[in-house]
């Protein structure tokens, strides 16, 4: 992934937590190898608001929003340079367009969405207008809506331990 950045002067690469870190750590470490400057690897995290606990006096819960925040000091070196945004997996490019915009609230420069797989068939267009998108493979992976879904048809039991499994059970309770 790192050589089809290359050439696009990538300051920083970014990628949403908790699956895109390594992924942005390493693709800044190569683009690093491959360019002779240092190129920082950073991460947005989804954004966690603290509120008042309905049941308990004195104690908090805590929600996400759906939106991505960069912290830890990062926010500070992202307004005014090229970023590469990273992601693992694009299916619909929700993370990945979220993680975009919070770069471009910023001042970040988003010179282009680099992922190892886009199995849903998503443009740059989808993506917020990215220059440029590329992945590693591209492959077309059925979706169901659950009402259609053949494997729950035969009874074949949702994995809880893989991709959303575990918050579809919890939303079916």
């Amino acid at each position: 992934m790192a050589e089809r950045f290359a050439d696009d002067n990538v300051e920083i690469v970014i990628a949403p937590a908790i699956g895109g870190v390594i992924l942005s750590q390493w693709t800044a470490h190569h683009l690093s190898e491959i360019t002779g400057r240092e190129v920082f690897g950073v991460y947005a995290e989804k954004e966690v608001l603290a509120i008042p606990s309905p049941k308990r006096k004195n104690r908090l819960c805590y929600a996400e929003t759906g939106n991505f925040v960069i912290k830890r000091g990062y926010d500070e070196i992202v307004a005014e340079k090229n970023i590469l945004v990273v992601e693992d997996v694009l299916t619909t490019g929700g993370s990945a367009k979220k993680v975009i915009e919070t770069v471009r609230a910023l001042g970040g420069n988003v010179i282009g969405l680099g992922v190892l797989c886009n199995r849903g068939g998503i443009t740059a267009q989808d993506v917020g207008n990215v220059p440029k998108l590329t992945a590693l493979a591209n492959m077309k992976l059925d979706a169901w809506d659950e009402a259609d879904c053949p494997l729950c048809a035969k009874g074949i039991p949702v994995n809880p331990d893989v991709g959303k499994g575990k918050e579809y059970l919890a939303r079916k309770k």
